[in-house]
């Protein structure tokens, strides 16, 4: 977006130049030193860019997930800001993870204040399109941006989650726009309800224990595959006001159920991707690129005027 962007959605940091490049970023934030990876693409002063946050799984890292997504390579290309959340490892005692808040447990990190953090910092920094701020998540990361849908609707436009979804519980924001992407054949997150039970919880408590994480960390993410992935869509669909879904199937490397809710309120459309045979993995093959099919769904679902 240009300078036609209103001045209302314009950060502070658009007064200052522009300083495009690939950095890290310390910032403390509850008590805990944290980290984020930056790339700021080339641009004149004052243009406002959009901002796409890329958090990772479950005892993965920043720098993993820029490469999986692609958004390191993208953000230069296609003008927007990429920033990539290193998790909270908790002092170094557990694997590095985001809290997607489904217990009350004050041993884990406040991941949604650091997220908030975050945007503070970028936007005092950069010029950046508050209107045009996105996130994006695998597994553990893809829970967590569907907590941020709830938690900070005000300031995040649309959220698109890979490998991993849940609905926040009590979330009265406004309708979030919301993409999801998930093989039908994922052992650790289950798409159907006939693919929840104890396997799931007993392959969530192994990778979390085994990694040298805590029971606090198992009780969170067990929380979000006790229930299945189109059930949580179902919960976003009837939360955004969606009426029935229509079912698309396009067939190619990968062949993928495209359910598309119609008449959602306040433009929160809900879009499930059934990756069909898929496991537990980020799609990227030919006829399924799900980072660019999430920033087609960005780029059309800007944050609407607060008294709109």
């Amino acid at each position: 977006m240009t300078s036609s962007t209103p001045l209302a959605a314009r950060s502070s940091g658009c007064a200052n130049e522009p300083s495009p490049g690939t950095r890290s970023v310390n910032l403390r934030h509850d008590g805990i030193d944290r980290i984020y990876d930056i790339v700021v693409p080339e641009t004149a002063a004052g243009v406002p860019l959009p901002v796409v946050l890329g958090f990772h799984g479950f005892a993965n890292s920043s720098q993993g997930q820029a490469t999986v997504s692609g958004l390191a390579t993208d953000a230069p290309i296609d003008g927007f800001v990429a920033v990539f959340p290193q998790g909270s490892a908790l002092h170094g005692t557990t694997p590095a993870y985001f809290n997607i808040e489904t217990v009350a447990d004050p041993s884990l990190a406040d991941d949604v204040g650091f997220t908030g953090a975050i945007l503070d910092d970028v936007e005092a920094d950069l010029c950046v399109d508050r209107s045009r701020i996105y996130a994006m998540g695998f597994s553990n990361g893809g829970m967590f941006v569907s907590t941020l849908g709830c938690a900070l609707g005000d300031r995040i436009a649309a959220v698109a989650a890979v490998a991993g979804v849940h609905a926040f519980p009590g979330c009265d924001g406004r309708p979030m726009p919301i993409l999801v992407t998930h093989g039908t054949a994922d052992p650790l997150v289950p798409f159907a309800d006939d693919d929840v039970g104890p396997i799931p919880l007993e392959l969530t408590r192994g990778i979390v224990l085994g990694t040298g994480g805590d029971r606090a960390q198992v009780r969170m993410l067990q929380a979000v595959v006790a229930t299945s992935v189109t059930s949580w869509v179902a919960s976003w669909a009837e939360r955004n006001g969606c009426g029935p879904a229509t079912v698309d199937v396009a067939e190619g490397t990968i062949d993928v159920e495209v359910s598309t809710y119609g008449g959602c309120r306040a433009g929160g459309d809900v879009v499930l991707q059934a990756v069909l045979g898929f496991g537990h993995d980020w799609p990227a093959a030919p006829g399924l690129d799900a980072t660019a099919l999430a920033l087609d769904f960005f780029w059309s679902h800007p944050l609407p005027p607060a008294d709109g």
